[in-house]
């Protein structure tokens, strides 16, 4: 699912909205609203953001590719998921000429279901990086694997990212 986030007419200006992104959703900004996701363990934060234009965007993605029949829109796949942001950052002007990504989250969870298997964290990494390779958008910053669960903070005017690990850290990309 997709949403386009704008701030509203009795927003303070200089208050930040702030905009949730849910697991298997994205969500598209060109007002500079702040967009939020939180937990990421083996799913992926994808951050796009296209300086020229204005337009941030931001995907909680769950798994690396969509079953056949799934739908071509699907934001829980990093396949499909990135394409359809793409394509909802363009209608605000975006270029893929001009956008840049950055990959937060990817955790191998020690955990994990076995009817999700190991390595899940590992294989929406590198999913993501084929799919942004193959629509030729270049991945500037990563904070991604190890062992810590974190939560994504993206600036929707900048295009920075902050991160904030489950023990405190935070730190910006």
């Amino acid at each position: 699912m997709y949403h386009t986030h704008e701030a509203t007419d009795d927003a303070v200006p200089t208050q930040s909205t702030r905009c949730h992104v849910a697991i298997g959703d994205a969500v598209v900004t060109h007002t500079g609203s702040e967009l939020v996701t939180y937990g990421l363990g083996s799913c992926l934060g994808i951050v796009l953001y296209d300086a020229e234009a204005g337009v941030a965007g931001l995907a909680h993605i769950k798994r690396p590719t969509a079953p056949e029949p799934q739908a071509a829109t699907d934001a829980a796949f990093a396949d499909t998921g990135i394409v359809s942001l793409v394509r909802e950052m363009k209608s605000y002007g975006a270029t893929r000429r001009h956008t840049v990504a950055k990959l937060v989250g990817g955790t191998d969870m020690q955990d994990a279901d076995a009817a999700v298997g190991r390595g899940i964290g590992k294989r929406n990494i590198t999913q993501a990086k084929t799919t942004l390779a193959t629509l030729d958008i270049t991945v500037t910053d990563t904070d991604v694997g190890g062992e810590a669960v974190r939560s994504l903070y993206v600036d929707g005017g900048s295009g920075e990212a902050t991160i904030e690990t489950a023990c405190g850290a935070r730190y910006s990309i």
